[in-house]
């Protein structure tokens, strides 16, 4: 999550999506140059709501989505974290976001 947000701000890519970015908070004074979908657990472990909450202050126009009930790594189902509902909903949203910026996954 933390470099696709890097990379959307140094990059030249098309767009960028994050799962799960807890480093994001340490840059949130750079802009980013591509568009950028940033998505979270409500009870990630590693990622504090206030650092969430943050990141939206300081760049309101970047989507933002917080799944409920859902840890770090709610969308990998190897981890007991797995969130198969939050991951499903994730994908729909990645899917949609991607399209809609033109990027053929």
């Amino acid at each position: 999550g933390s470099l696709a947000w890097r990379a959307a701000n140094a990059l030249p890519v098309a767009a960028a999506v994050g799962y799960y970015g807890g480093q994001i908070v340490q840059f949130l004074d750079r802009q980013p140059k591509a568009p950028v979908l940033l998505l979270f657990g409500e009870v990630d472990y590693m990622i504090p709501l206030s650092d969430v909450e943050e990141i939206k202050r300081h760049h309101p126009t970047v989507p933002v989505h917080v799944y409920p009930g859902a840890d770090h790594g709610f969308n990998c189902d190897a981890r007991d974290s797995y969130h198969p509902e939050a991951a499903a909903q994730a994908l729909e949203r990645t899917l949609n976001f991607l399209a809609e910026a033109g990027v053929r996954p």
